[in-house]
């Protein structure tokens, strides 16, 4: 089995881009789950998608005090559960339990996941993560158990706010000055540092949201698969459902209702 690791930081459709590796042919083809909130007018729409085949709860090589796990403990606590095998799983532990019915492909021989709940291997605080900084120990735990043939990493470079919009309803959070300073700023650091190393494709992710072939292309050469012939097609559902947000963050800045 081929892996590969889509690595990210939360807002940059993360899940999405690894929902789409997973489409082409030598993948499992999981299925998309939409997610929706009640947007300002009362109308049921897509904010984010869920992707859950794809999964891989990476709690074992966290360290002892990660503010992600005493999260975990505090939630098994409060369930009332004892299984806490979430928190030792391997990668190849954690893929053993997918669900069969996540997957439409059974005879992939690729694989493409992301982790949880540290998306993008980032360091911690004491009551958080620091979205400036790659945890080099952790990236190098999680490389070495699943050993990807590919890291994939969405960077934003765009002075288009379609993706920032879309991230400040979700994250109710209206300073969209801020974001698109600190979004432009990390990818630039990433570009320039690499903190991921060297075996990395980057992704402009906006590019590839609007359905720019040649990112979409480049995508390919990097997974070494062969272009969905639909391809535009999913993209362009997408590229809608982030523009209904948008649409939503035009009228108003008020966050009405999740579910």
């Amino acid at each position: 089995m081929k892996n590969y690791l889509v690595l990210y930081t939360p807002g940059m459709c993360g899940t999405w881009l690894t929902w789409l590796v997973n489409q082409h042919n030598s993948f499992p083809q999981y299925k998309m789950k939409p997610k929706v909130y009640t947007n300002d007018m009362g109308e049921t729409k897509q904010l984010d998608v869920g992707c859950f085949g794809a999964d891989w709860y990476a709690y074992k090589h966290m360290i002892k005090d990660s503010f992600y796990l005493k999260s975990m403990a505090k939630d098994i606590k409060a369930d009332g559960e004892n299984d806490t095998n979430t928190l030792t799983w391997s990668f190849e532990e954690n893929r053993h339990i997918r669900p069969k019915d996540e997957r439409n492909n059974e005879s992939f021989t690729k694989d493409c996941v992301k982790i949880l709940p540290n998306h993008g291997s980032f360091c911690e605080w004491e009551d958080g993560i620091n979205f400036e900084r790659v945890d080099k120990e952790l990236l190098k735990n999680i490389v070495d158990d699943m050993r990807p043939e590919k890291i994939i990493v969405p960077l934003f470079k765009s002075s288009n706010d379609t993706l920032i919009k879309r991230w400040i309803i979700y994250h109710t959070n209206g300073d969209i000055v801020y974001w698109r300073k600190v979004w432009s700023e990390w990818s630039e650091w990433v570009l320039q540092d690499n903190p991921y190393g060297n075996n990395v494709h980057y992704v402009d992710i906006e590019k590839l949201t609007s359905g720019d072939n040649n990112e979409y292309l480049k995508l390919c050469e990097a997974i070494n698969e062969t272009p969905i012939q639909n391809i535009q097609e999913e993209i362009t559902l997408y590229r809608n459902a982030l523009l209904e947000v948008v649409n939503h963050y035009d009228r108003t800045y008020n966050l009405i209702d999740f579910y």
